[in-house]
């Protein structure tokens, strides 16, 4: 080897500690391999070493916190309650009720509801608004025609309630405080499904709001032109309904008709567009519906 190469190779030696200086400090004598090892690896060896002891550390601390963890996952599951039994839900409703302090939200899809429920109804808006505390109620325009509905309305407006109409249908559901809400169980009508999830209840909120800004007050005092504008709320909703293929019993539920009634209307509807079928009013109205939205009619 050359000066140069050979000065290369002694460089790499002393790099792996086989090679080291004298105690003279003037030549570089031979290093057993496993000493060099020890030499070299050593300050690896102490830096993996203080490593593994914080990952140690991060590990239990991390690791105490997995039994809160669970705890809280737990108790997520249960932010969503289903309950089957009338009487359950009713005492939950009424707690609900007495603990509210701020606003309570309710739907009740429907061509009205019967005089015992509207009874039970009137007592607890009573005892709300007596506390002041804001209640807001959706309909659809089909309640409006229901005598108990509308004496319920008139006595809840005389105390500060406010209620309003609409023609499609939305979510039966009463929310308290925007805390927990309480909803239809679908398939289930004497049960209901309690929600606790802040999230659940934050999208709730948002469409009930987006329906009551496009709501009607409910007129506690009727004119012709009143319930031309119902009616043809009612009808443009059949519409909407028909054209994305909904049935019947599906259509009546959504804007508060008896089924019979419904079927009425969408036969005089067929007439009136001169449709064949179910099919062939679909698309006819769907045309109906596409000229009147150019026009900036709906």
């Amino acid at each position: 080897m050359d000066e140069e190469e050979t000065a290369w190779v002694l460089a790499g030696l002393v790099d792996l500690r086989l090679l080291h200086p004298d105690a003279d400090g003037g030549k570089l004598v031979a290093v057993a391999p496993d000493s060099a090892q020890l030499r070299l690896l050593g300050p690896l060896v102490r830096e993996i070493s203080v490593m593994q002891e914080q990952v140690d550390q991060i590990r239990a601390s991390l690791g105490s916190l997995l039994p809160v963890y669970r705890d809280e996952a737990g108790s997520a599951a249960g932010q969503i309650e289903v309950v089957r039994d009338l009487d359950v839900v009713l005492p939950l409703i009424e707690e609900f009720s007495v603990r509210a302090e701020t606003e309570v939200l309710t739907s009740q899809p429907g061509g009205g509801r019967p005089v015992e429920q509207l009874e039970d109804a009137l007592v607890f808006a009573q005892e709300l608004l007596g506390r002041s505390v804001l209640m807001r109620t959706l309909y659809q325009h089909t309640a409006q025609f229901d005598q108990g509905t509308v004496a319920y309305v008139e006595h809840v407006s005389k105390l500060g309630g406010e209620v309003r109409t609409t023609a499609d249908g939305f979510t039966r559901m009463l929310v308290f405080d925007r805390r927990v809400a309480v909803l239809a169980l679908k398939g289930h009508p004497q049960g209901a499904v309690v929600v606790r999830n802040e999230n659940v209840i934050d999208t709730l909120v948002d469409a009930f709001e987006r329906t009551w800004n496009g709501a009607r007050p409910f007129p506690l005092q009727y004119s012709k032109s009143q319930i031309v504008n119902i009616s043809s709320e009612v009808k443009q909703a059949i519409m909407h309904l028909l054209v994305a293929g909904e049935s019947d019993k599906k259509i009546a539920a959504r804007v508060g008709l008896s089924l019979r009634t419904c079927q009425r209307h969408i036969a005089d509807l067929m007439q009136e567009i001169g449709a064949r079928n179910r099919m062939h009013a679909g698309y006819l109205l769907h045309e109906q519906l596409a000229k009147r939205e150019d026009a900036g009619l709906q």
